[in-house]
């Protein structure tokens, strides 16, 4: 799992004596080009209305192709939760890739008696059968709205391409003396490389294919940092 940025803030021992449970907010974007500072200000915007204090804040870039048990979230943050605990998330789709992988964090939540707060929509989920009903509903109604979106996709590349559109970005090949049209962008591709951006977004900021990034950081023996800070 690729993580980019993780942060846990602790809280102090004193509050952990006289509170009953932690108060948790965990956030996640899927690319280095999305920020996390407006997350954050829903979260504690709704923690403030709803009388909570946020004791730890867990962080992370991660894609969102990834289960649950493949981000920080399942590998640092649910082993610790305890109950009488409290989760707060922007949305609930920040919980798992699927339907089924929110499921099955919200079970494991549901297991440790922990309350998740859901800012987008203002619910809570507990272990009553109305937040299991509502869970379902809402999960399924996010990968629906994600199915319609790849079609609606998939639908457009096909009318571009019937009407002789380029589909992607346009390509920056090599020429014959391997010498690259990436070569005037060393300095800032080896920076990024360098803070952990990877390579696909590396293809993105400098207007390539992957393939063409892929082949110019081997050659130049640049490596993208994993877990940079």
């Amino acid at each position: 799992m690729t993580t980019t940025n993780p942060q846990i803030r602790p809280r102090t021992a004193l509050a952990q004596r006289v509170s009953k449970g932690l108060t948790y907010a965990y956030l996640r974007v899927s690319n280095v080009t999305q920020d996390l500072d407006s997350q954050k200000v829903g979260l504690f915007d709704y923690a403030r209305t709803h009388g909570l204090r946020i004791d730890q804040v867990v962080e992370e870039k991660a894609s969102g192709a990834l289960d649950a048990s493949e981000r920080l979230l399942g590998t640092e943050l649910l082993p610790k939760l305890q109950p009488g605990d409290a989760l707060i998330v922007p949305e609930l789709s920040r919980l798992g890739r699927s339907t089924a992988d929110v499921l099955a964090t919200l079970k494991v939540l549901s297991e440790r008696q922990v309350k998740v707060h859901v800012v987008k929509g203002g619910f809570q989920i507990d272990d009553s059968i109305n937040s299991k009903i509502l869970a379902t509903v809402l999960g399924l109604a996010a990968e629906i709205e994600r199915a319609l979106i790849r079609q609606r996709t998939r639908e457009g590349q096909a009318r571009a391409k019937a009407s002789g559109k380029h589909i992607g970005r346009p390509r920056i090949e090599c020429d014959k003396d391997r010498r690259s049209k990436l070569d005037k962008d060393a300095v800032e591709i080896k920076r990024l490389a360098e803070r952990g951006v990877t390579k696909m977004n590396l293809a993105r900021v400098f207007a390539c294919d992957w393939l063409t990034m892929n082949l110019w950081l081997e050659r130049h023996g640049v490596k993208v940092r994993r877990n940079a800070a």
